[in-house]
């Protein structure tokens, strides 16, 4: 039914195609010119596929929406494993790991450095002594700095000497990526274990849809004006619709097709899969500026499926600046197109159907689509205009010109504005749907621009990788003065820390855990705070600032409990810049706290650990053989 539908809608389209472009006059008539009408029929079987495969992404897409697949299992069954690739990502790391701790408790996260030249290494350090769960790989020149690739394939080395095991325990490890800005849902874990996921012992990868992290900030661009920041809003908002609507509904139809392909950010493998890799070719990951969806390929190319789950996420941070994002994107596209050279290896496997070696070439072909398209349609109009002169500007001549670029142009585009609204949960309205449709189609013509790029740097052999800017990146701690009523206030008040352990029945080394545990998730706790105080949301800020407040208290944190006190108040008085420029002053607070119970959990952990000798029982110093005189 599904094929027949397909073929239904192609042919339908192609021949809307035909009429519009060689029938309707527009664009000439066909037999004069010999390219004209080469022209028109490459154009008409660009514009037939094109619409048929967004027809079928709108209806697969809209499907699972109505009647999700994916189920939950049980995280228990599996053992976890988190890579985090880093280069100079002082300024995120820590909220990353911290957010993944906090969110799993047996999650091992393994922070990848890739001879950074900041301080991601230390702050790693600095969260090793709070959580055993917590890994530094430190790679070093010159085998540092050759691609995430590298990177990766060096950390799976690692973990797969660490974890040993036999091949029915290791295919119960899962390998996840994440990025280092990346946060995962808190019901990733269960959602990947589930009967479709990796609850299935044919599932090798999964990967998870995408989210983006900053959507509500209104100003994405904090040192930038009032116009510099509504197009960073407007660049934010519509990376967020296209991973949440057309980027997922692809994946959505993949799952049908079996051809998911692996993203660089929340995407997990079974370990004996990155073993069976490795086996065929010396490496799971390759050196592709697209290592993610290569993976994503070779494993489809061993027999193993791909799964996708929208029903769990990863976030991550948009960019709000134009010109990263195109050079984000052209990384992107060349790798894809890099990624062409395994098709010939697909096909001899005999792995994939029909259906599913269709959708993946036509994917391939995007680039040569888009091409097609910015070249053939604009010549194609010159010709038309020149063609028939003023015959061109009738108003029938006109009316078809804009039905034509209502139904092939705008449509297809301008309906995921409101699979948007649908998708979250009506977290916009419905004439904000409509407009982000409609830029949608602005935004997508960046497609254009990036794709021509890669293509240029590829013909051009520039294959180098580079790493996209953080929008933290280059920002520093400011200075702060504390006044004399906090100076006066312990950072931490260390008889609280021991009555803390005697309420813990009595065990210091409890009371240690609880301690540490708070400042694994203190960061998390301040980039919420943060968020939703760029976001302008009282209600998030509340909670926010009173789970900081509260935690506070618990530890001992009485300067940080403090200082949450006095912001909370700020917030409840509604106001919320006051309380944005009141954030140095806390970030600093809570610095200082985490770094004095640093030293704290470490001292109190060698005591505990330190053996003491036994002082001699009573019956011991009693019983002393003496003499007789």
């Amino acid at each position: 039914m599904r094929t027949f539908l397909t073929i239904l809608l192609a042919l339908l389209f192609a021949a809307a195609a035909v009429v519009v472009f060689g029938l309707s006059g527009v664009f000439g008539t066909f037999g004069e010119v010999i390219w004209r009408d080469v022209a028109v029929l490459v154009l008409t079987l660009v514009a037939a596929c094109a619409l048929t495969y967004v027809a079928l992404l709108l209806m697969t897409f809209l499907r699972e929406i109505r009647n999700p697949r994916n189920t939950p299992g049980d995280p228990g069954s599996l053992q976890w494993h988190l890579l985090v690739p880093c280069r100079d990502e002082e300024n995120v790391i820590a909220e990353t790991v911290s957010s993944a701790r906090a969110s799993f408790a047996d999650i091992h996260v393994w922070v990848i450095d890739d001879a950074s030249e900041d301080a991601t290494a230390d702050v790693v350090r600095g969260l090793m002594v709070f959580d055993d769960h917590v890994h530094l790989i430190s790679r070093i020149a010159p085998e540092a700095r050759t691609g995430k690739g590298d990177a990766l394939n060096a950390a799976y080395r690692i973990v797969s000497e660490h974890v040993g095991g036999s091949p029915q325990e290791r295919h119960r490890i899962v390998v996840g990526v994440l990025d280092a800005d990346g946060f995962l849902s808190d019901n990733a874990l269960a959602m990947l274990s589930g009967p479709e996921a990796f609850g299935d012992e044919e599932v090798g990868a999964v990967q998870l849809e995408v989210w983006m992290k900053n959507r509500g900030d209104r100003r994405p661009r904090p040192a930038d004006g009032r116009w510099a920041n509504a197009v960073g809003r407007f660049l934010v908002r519509m990376q967020d619709l296209e991973f949440r609507t057309t980027n997922s509904a692809m994946q959505v139809l993949r799952t049908r097709t079996g051809t998911v392909g692996m993203g660089g950010n929340g995407q997990f493998t079974r370990l004996t899969v990155l073993d069976a890799l490795t086996e065929e070719r010396g490496k799971p990951w390759g050196r592709k500026l697209s290592e993610d969806y290569e993976l994503g390929l070779n494993i489809l190319q061993l027999g193993m499926h791909n799964h996708y789950s929208r029903e769990a996420h990863v976030s991550q941070e948009a960019l709000p600046f134009t010109r990263r994002l195109i050079t984000q994107r052209t990384r992107w596209a060349q790798g894809n197109m890099e990624c062409a050279s395994a098709l010939p290896g697909l096909r001899r496997s005999g792995h994939l159907s029909a259906s599913g070696l269709l959708e993946i070439h036509y994917f391939m072909l995007q680039p040569a689509i888009m091409m097609l398209n910015l070249i053939l349609i604009p010549l194609l109009l010159v010709y038309g205009a020149a063609h028939e002169g003023a015959g061109f500007w009738t108003a029938s001549t006109l009316l078809t010109a804009v039905l034509a670029a209502v139904f092939f142009l705008i449509l297809p585009y301008a309906v995921w504005g409101a699979v948007y609204r649908r998708v979250t949960d009506h977290e916009i309205s419905w004439p904000m749907a409509v407009a982000l449709g409609l830029c949608n189609l602005v935004y997508v013509y960046l497609t254009y621009v990036y794709y021509a790029r890669a293509a240029w740097r590829a013909v051009t052999g520039r294959t180098g990788w580079s790493k996209t800017r953080r929008n933290a990146d280059g920002r520093r701690a400011a200075d702060v003065a504390l006044g004399a009523e906090l100076e006066g206030l312990p950072l931490i008040l260390v008889a609280q820390l021991e009555e803390l352990g005697a309420e813990l029945d009595g065990r210091p080394d409890l009371g240690i855990d609880f301690v540490s545990a708070w400042a694994v998730n203190w960061p998390t706790r301040l980039a919420r705070l943060e968020r939703s105080l760029a976001a302008e949301s009282p209600l998030a800020s509340r909670d926010a600032i009173g789970s900081i407040r509260v935690t506070s208290s618990m530890v001992g944190a009485s300067r940080l409990e403090r200082v949450a006190t006095d912001l909370d108040a700020q917030i409840e008085n509604g106001d919320l810049v006051g309380a944005r420029d009141q954030l140095p002053l806390i970030t600093a607070v809570g610095r200082d706290t985490v770094n004095t119970l640093r030293k704290e959990v470490s001292v109190r952990r060698k005591l505990l650990q330190t053996p003491h000798p036994q002082s001699p029982s009573i019956m011991q110093t009693q019983m002393v053989p003496a003499r007789r005189r």
